[in-house]
This record gives structure tokens, C-alpha cells and sequence, in this order.
């Protein structure tokens, strides 16, 4: 599996070094570079992306798997900043925190995506559960 990713890696740094302005490869390649845990050049392809959405998330992921927890958490909240309304980012951050046991900081992420959308059912019952109420 390691010499099908090598080579797909080649084939999108062919396709970049052709069209250096189209993001998406920079995304696919990073992608692959996370997948043979190469994550200083995932890191690197993720930068080269600015200013599109997908830097700030993988780049999240990228610390969190490597146990960078407050850079992480920065990403993260980035994201949100980027787009205060996109419910996707908070659901992104209160996962972390529960991945990491910070319960309190994602019932606050719930409640803040209940003031955006207040008849999203599934953070709803997910705010409950980890107040304890179901």
C-alpha cells in the first residue's frame, strides 16, 4: 500500500508543479502524506493552501494526532472565527473536546450551535447526554 501512495504522491506533485494555483491537489497530497505519516509535509502542502477551509481543520487533526492539544484547539477555534455561522466547524470542535474530556468546553460549543440553529436535534440530544440528563 505504501508504494501505491509513493506514487500517487508523484502524481499530484507532477499535477502541482503544472498548475501550482489549483489548491485541491495540495489538499489530496497532504492527505497522502497523512496516510504514510510523512505530517511535517502534510503540514507543509495544508500551508500552501491559505486562505482555503480546509487548512485550519487538517491542520487540527495533524496536532491532535500528535498530541499538540492546545495547537489543536487553536486550529479549531480558527476555523470557527473564519465562519461564526457553520455549525459543521463548532461539531468539529465539540468532538475534540470530547475526545479530550473537556465536557464543559463542548456543552458551550453545543449551546452556541443551538443559538444558530435551535431545532438542530442531534446537538440537542448530545448538549442532554453530556449534562447528564438522558
Amino acid at each position: 500500500m505504501a508504494n501505491d501512495v509513493k506514487e500517487q504522491i508523484k502524481e499530484f506533485t507532477r499535477l502541482i508543479e503544472k498548475y501550482p494555483a489549483i489548491h485541491d491537489f495540495y489538499f489530496f497530497r497532504g492527505t497522502l502524506y497523512e496516510r504514510i505519516k510523512e505530517y511535517q509535509k502534510a503540514m507543509e502542502d495544508y500551508k500552501k493552501m491559505l486562505p482555503t477551509r480546509y487548512f485550519c481543520i487538517n491542520m487540527a487533526k495533524i496536532c491532535e494526532e500528535n498530541n499538540l492539544i492546545e495547537e489543536a484547539e487553536y486550529f479549531y477555534t480558527k476555523e470557527i472565527n473564519e465562519d461564526k455561522n457553520n455549525t459543521f466547524n463548532y461539531i468539529s470542535r465539540i468532538l475534540f473536546y470530547i475526545r479530550n474530556k473537556e465536557i464543559e468546553k463542548a456543552i458551550l460549543d453545543c449551546k452556541s450551535v443551538l443559538e444558530i440553529s435551535p431545532t438542530n436535534e442531534m446537538i440537542s440530544t448530545l448538549k442532554k447526554i453530556l449534562i447528564g440528563r438522558i
